[in-house]
């Protein structure tokens, strides 16, 4: 099996996009995967973890799988889904392949031929990529260039990450997806809040509310934060009369 060009790969996808419409979610995967296999030494079958791919993309569990199947229709990927033991199996499609000559036609929805053999039978070795490690370098701390983003922006902006707090932030990330928590802490400096319970809390808020995007959270906030200025703004010909009207009695009373 050939080994891909990375670099012309990218810039063959980058000529399309001009003119063709892919998704965020599809975009950001494919480059994922296109990067793991460069740095796994040109390898064009190789195996990662979900979990891997949800935290380098930002996507949630559902938005990867959405945009993975969404790879394979358009011809672009080859997958075998995992195991408890094993981790799915991706190889990239040349892009060649998949739409012909370079930019001479565009890359259809599921039109291009797909082989049917297993991917298992064509790594020749081990496979490159684990699973995750679940427990961490003892005494390594929640510092280190592995760390996600996420958690860097939570300990750069509010507080240090304790092992429940990362597992917690963990689950929400995974959750509603990473940009999502992202504006909760960014909610949470902007209010002053500088503990977790009270990202948390917003969290909870959003979700309650069935809010699901950055964009609908931002205009729930905005309309909330119009609210509540309203109730401190003194508006004229709002004011009870009562004072008047009492002043307006007490002059009666003293000049009669």
């Amino acid at each position: 099996m050939t080994k891909l060009n990375f670099h012309r790969e990218k810039n063959m996808l980058m000529d399309w996009l001009m003119l063709n419409d892919m998704s965020t979610g599809e975009i950001a995967l494919w480059h994922t995967l296109m990067n793991m296999g460069n740095r796994l030494g040109q390898q064009r079958v190789f195996n990662a973890p979900a979990s891997t791919l949800m935290r380098l993309t930002g996507l949630s569990k559902q938005g990867m799988y959405n945009a993975r199947q969404r790879l394979e229709e358009r011809g672009m990927i080859r997958f075998e889904k995992g195991s408890r033991s094993r981790a799915a199996i991706y190889e990239m499609i040349p892009l060649q392949e998949v739409y012909g000559v370079y930019g001479t036609s565009p890359i259809s929805s599921g039109s291009a031929p797909m082989e049917s053999r297993n991917l298992t039978q064509q790594l020749t070795k081990k496979l490159t990529i684990h699973k995750e490690k679940v427990k961490e370098k003892r005494g390594g701390g929640s510092s280190g260039a592995n760390l996600h983003p996420t958690f860097i922006m939570y300990e750069e902006n509010i507080n240090k990450l304790t092992p429940l707090v990362k597992r917690d932030l963990h689950q929400w990330i995974h959750a509603v997806g990473r940009a999502v928590v992202e504006e909760a802490i960014h909610i949470t400096v902007k209010k002053g809040g500088r503990t977790f319970s009270y990202t948390e809390a917003i969290l909870n808020e959003w979700e309650s509310n069935h809010l699901k995007t950055v964009e609908e959270i931002r205009r729930y906030e905005a309309e909330r934060g119009l609210k509540n200025r309203k109730k401190y703004i003194h508006m004229p010909g709002n004011e009870p009369e009562t004072k008047e009207q009492s002043l307006e009695e007490w002059a009666r009373e003293v000049f009669q």
